[in-house]
């Protein structure tokens, strides 16, 4: 007992250490929301292993906090994002945009470029700079030194022993370099500029307040929007990049408001609810009649036709699609060629926005029956042979036999796994990506999207190919809606199935 608590003692000290320096950097860092989470994380960690009567949860604890980091946390965040802006020009916070404005320099003379080569003898530096004027200036440093500030004297020659460094190492090395300022006997200061350019940079903005900033050269006073989530002056100018504000509900307006979004958002959802249905509808269907089929004891190589048809099943579903993809080519694709031989024209399997939605379920229908092929064949080899005789004595033919014993034998055991391929083919991206890449697009539509997107294709053109930049807000937003439209789905076929009632699926 004494070395099992002697081991949780050093479990929750060593968790408590990390708590705390994790801790210290997230709120160095302005991440106060991670802090929070983390601070909550750990706080419920010591309760449970704390707390005597929840010995049983120490057991769970693994399975508790993966679930928490990869299930819970990832829907909360883009739940958060999609009320936010984040977006392309839009992916910092203010504090962060702030510092970075801060840090800006600007050009105040551009004849105050000088050319440099810098030399390096053991942990000492030597930079020669040669002014517009000819002249030659030389200083020493040290890049661990404290004081950034270095002059430089008139010089002859460069150092005759030393190679100036390749402009890789200087390229390397700027980061220190940045910090330095090189006085020259003018009274004039150079910053580091280019890998082998030195120049008068100064500060292009002043800080005002943590939310005002005023430009320098012009005078002009830039405040934080929290609207637009941007530095903006009383002229309405603004500054790059912006930060990442809480919208509110200005994402979900924006599907519902604008006309251009709404129409091609409500005929993704329309086209969605079909490929998941007919894709469900086909591959069962297709599936029961192959299992049925090969169920016959007259049948002679049943175990050949069963493995042949499971090979669709056996390759790896990305490079099913690339092939078929290849085979559906217009111009080049086998089947068109095929057509071409015996005088029909070319089909645009891809091109057209009936037929690209015709090849994305056939594909998906050929890459799907496998599944439940092997689902119903194992259902129906599992259903007792004296239910049939008995029917068979009271008369029903093999008609009768499937409607009375055989399909509900079925559904009652494949309605879940019906209902989960449900799911799966609403958020079926690669099925769709892969084949038709959401092609071919809808006219006039203003956000990328394609006659085949369905809802998480196109999130996912809305938040990486958009013409406009990556919108992680709004795509967001549509992903909400995605997993209200699947959950009111599923609770509806659950329902229907009688799996809501424990006794009914019995």
């Amino acid at each position: 007992m004494t070395k099992i608590n002697f081991s949780l003692g050093l479990f929750l000290t060593a968790l408590s250490l990390l708590a705390g320096v994790s801790v210290y950097f997230l709120i160095s860092g302005g991440y106060f929301i991670v802090t929070g989470i983390v601070a909550l994380l750990f706080l419920g960690t010591l309760f449970i292993f704390l707390k005597k009567d929840l010995l049983h949860y120490r057991f769970m604890y693994p399975g508790l906090v993966t679930f928490f980091l990869f299930m819970i946390l990832p829907i909360c965040f883009s739940i958060y994002v999609g009320f936010t802006n984040l977006s392309t020009g839009h992916f910092l916070s203010p504090q962060q945009v702030h510092r970075l404005l801060l840090e800006e320099k600007w050009l105040a003379d551009t004849s105050s470029v000088s050319p440099f080569l810098l030399y390096k003898n053991n942990d000492q530096y030597t930079i020669v700079v040669k002014t517009a004027d000819a002249v030659s200036y030389q200083g020493t440093f040290s890049l661990s030194q404290e004081d950034s500030s270095v002059s430089l004297d008139i010089t002859g020659n460069p150092p005759q022993s030393l190679s100036p460094l390749p402009t890789a190492e200087v390229f390397a090395e700027r980061k220190e370099l940045e910090r330095f300022e090189w006085q020259l006997p003018s009274g004039k200061t150079l910053r580091y500029f280019r890998s082998d350019q030195l120049a008068d940079l100064r500060p292009r903005f002043k800080e005002v307040s943590s939310s005002e900033l005023l430009e320098i050269e012009s005078q002009v006073l830039f405040k934080a929007d929290p609207e637009k989530g941007q530095y903006r002056s009383s002229e309405g100018d603004s500054l790059a990049p912006g930060f990442y504000v809480n919208i509110g509900l200005q994402n979900f307006k924006t599907i519902w408001t604008s006309p251009h979004i709404r129409s091609s958002f409500f005929k993704v959802s329309l086209w969605t609810l079909i490929w998941a249905t007919v894709s469900v509808l086909s591959t069962f269907c297709l599936g029961m009649i192959l299992a049925l089929f090969l169920n016959d004891q007259k049948l002679k190589g049943k175990r050949l036709y069963r493995v042949l048809l499971v090979v669709p099943y056996s390759i790896p579903f990305f490079i099913s699609a690339l092939i078929f993809k290849g085979m559906l080519n217009q111009d080049f694709g086998v089947l068109n060629e095929g057509l071409k031989h015996l005088g029909a024209p070319a089909i645009p399997w891809l091109t057209d926005p009936f037929w690209a939605k015709i090849s994305a379920l056939t594909v998906n229908l050929w890459l799907g029956f496998p599944y439940m092929f092997l689902l119903i064949t194992g259902i129906l080899q599992s259903i007792p042979k004296s239910l049939y005789e008995a029917a068979s004595i009271d008369g029903a033919n093999r008609w009768q036999s499937f409607r009375r014993i055989t399909l509900p034998m079925i559904l009652s055991a494949i309605t879940p796994l019906l209902i989960g391929s449900f799911a799966f083919n609403l958020n079926n991206f690669v099925g769709i990506y892969l084949l038709t890449g959401g092609g071919p697009p809808i006219k006039n539509a203003i956000t990328p999207v394609g006659e085949t997107d369905i809802l998480i294709s196109y999130t996912y053109r809305l938040a990486f190919e958009g013409s406009q930049g990556q919108d992680f807000g709004l795509a967001s937003s549509i992903s909400l809606f995605i997993f209200v439209i699947i959950a009111l789905l599923t609770l509806v076929n659950f329902k229907l199935s009688g799996m809501m009632n424990p006794q009914e699926v019995r």
